[in-house]
């Protein structure tokens, strides 16, 4: 783990409007205490904020326009080369939740991420296979940016992340190939009663905060609830009002703090808006006063005013500028948070001497001490597969790198192969997986002769299928989907046979060297 010692350096109430990868980047290492975020859910939907509440002013916009042009940003064009958005483009201050897989997803995210974290490259090229591309796009944006949410956390600091059930099993895994299994701590369920409901399946009335720390030395102070009786029994108290009450630890389900509706002085009319008291709760439980917050999908920066309110340092970025103008409009209410704001805000009401926030821009981003390391590789090797039948002479890793190498990295079903934009064949053995060549129902072994490297695609449609490998070829081939121009350019299977009993006989010597 990199010691602390560089500091924090970035803004306290610092809004920031930035692609928050690169604001992320610009952080130092081990700054933040805690980071709490309401990230999309890979709801396959686009979520307008065009119903402020109250309606956008004239005055407001043109505040946005004198903010863009600020950072040299005029039309939509320009704002997508910042890595922001056009605050009244199809969103209108809100957020697209669609993931494409050729639209959404950067090379060198997954270069790093291959390089670095080979148990979630294999997470996202499985999720991609079994779910589409899609979930997998949204799951590669979100690991590339959870890696750096990772770093920037102190050695004390913890994770929560909102979600729901439409991503949480996804999420779930990659936070535990980032902070690692053991650094889960709880699944918390916030349960409510609001919206609509189906006749068709059990009303879907909670969402999911995930809770990860950064090592076992994690920040955590214990909440309580009232919770109120009609009889008493041992060890009671009344309260001023004479109502019998206990307090008791919050466990992880919270079905206290009520979702907003639209008469809410709190709603903005901000999609997806959630509640300050569940940040509060959240804040107040993983943090000390003066500590650190940080929402990098900050939306209406609703951490960001717990956090003024609790007595916290913080700091919140969002890709859209209208998320500026909506928690302007969060400390100009008198029932969050008074703060004033450090350019023309209409209508603002402060007390006195009160703080300032400041907006920042994609141009505008911390200066980063901390060196960049590389990362330590997590040199992820997965645990040798162990079946009832005895165990195979050599490992399935290593049969897979052996037969690959036969084929020249070509798959033996389809002749697929991984390959560089120019064509070229990349000598990995990612993307493939190993089956058998004489199914196991018609007592195929498991030893290197009866193995083949397979594409995914071939090898799911195969599963549990009792056929050879020779007659899959066959079925693939009349449905048009050879990689190759015919079955005959694939590695010939007796030719293959052959090569593997060698390979088997030189690990039966490393073995057993004296023969025996």
């Amino acid at each position: 783990m990199t010691p602390s010692g560089h500091g924090f350096n970035a803004t306290n109430r610092g809004v920031y409007v930035a692609d928050n990868l690169s604001f992320l980047r610009a952080l130092n290492d081990e700054c933040i205490d805690l980071v709490c975020i309401d990230p999309p859910f890979a709801k396959n939907d686009t979520f307008v904020a065009d119903k402020l509440k109250p309606p956008l002013s004239h005055e407001e916009r043109e505040i946005e326009s004198r903010l863009l042009a600020r950072w040299n940003i005029a039309n939509q064009e320009q704002a997508g080369a910042a890595g922001i958005v056009w605050p009244d483009g199809d969103a209108k201050g809100g957020y697209r939740d669609i993931w494409s897989w050729e639209n959404d997803v950067h090379e060198d995210w997954l270069a790093s991420i291959d390089r670095d974290y080979e148990s979630i490259s294999r997470l996202i090229d499985t999720t991609r296979y079994s779910h589409g591309d899609s979930v997998a796009a949204y799951l590669c944006y979100m690991a590339i940016r959870i890696i750096e949410v990772h770093r920037v956390l102190k050695s004390t600091g913890s994770l929560y992340l909102h979600c729901d059930h439409t991503a949480n099993a996804y999420l779930r895994q990659l936070l535990d190939g980032v902070f690692g299994k053991l650094q889960f701590r709880n699944e918390i369920i916030w349960s409510y009663r609001t919206g609509g409901l189906s006749k068709r399946y059990w009303p879907r009335k909670h969402d999911t905060i995930m809770m990860y720390v950064k090592s076992p030395q994690y920040k955590h102070n214990p909440q309580k609830e009232r919770i109120y009786y009609e009889k008493p029994f041992f060890n009671q108290q009344t309260d001023e009002q004479g109502r019998i009450y206990s307090d008791v630890h919050i466990r992880d389900v919270w079905d206290d703090i009520k979702p907003l509706i639209n008469v809410s002085n709190e709603r903005t009319g901000y999609p997806t808006q959630k509640p300050v008291a569940l940040a509060e709760r959240i804040i107040q439980a993983s943090t000390n006063p003066g500590d650190i917050v940080l929402d990098c999908f900050a939306g209406c920066a609703y951490a960001g005013v717990a956090a003024e309110r609790l007595g916290r340092q913080w700091l919140a970025c969002d890709f859209n500028p209208r998320a500026w103008t909506v928690l302007k409009r969060q400390f100009n209410n008198p029932e969050l948070a008074l703060l004033r704001c450090n350019d023309e805000t209409i209508g603002q009401q402060v007390l006195g001497n009160e703080p300032v926030a400041t907006v920042h821009g994609p141009s505008e981003l911390p200066v980063r001490t901390s060196p960049v390391s590389e990362v330590e590789p997590q040199n992820f090797q997965p645990a040798e597969r162990k079946f009832k039948v005895p165990a195979s002479l050599i490992p399935e890793r290593g049969m897979l790198e052996e037969l690959l190498s036969l084929s020249g990295y070509k798959a033996w079903c389809c002749g697929y192969a991984n390959r560089m934009p120019d064509g070229t064949i990349v000598e990995t053995t990612r993307n493939f997986h190993l089956d058998h060549i004489d199914p196991k129902s018609k007592d195929g072994s498991n030893d290197i002769q009866n193995r083949a490297p397979l594409c995914p695609h071939h090898n799911i449609r195969k599963n549990n299928r009792r056929v050879h490998l020779s007659d899959y070829r066959a079925e693939i081939a009349g449905a048009g989907e050879m990689l190759v121009n015919s079955a005959d350019e694939l590695i010939n299977l007796p030719y293959a046979l052959q090569q593997a009993m060698q390979i088997y006989g030189r690990a039966y010597s490393r073995k057993n060297p004296s023969g025996t």
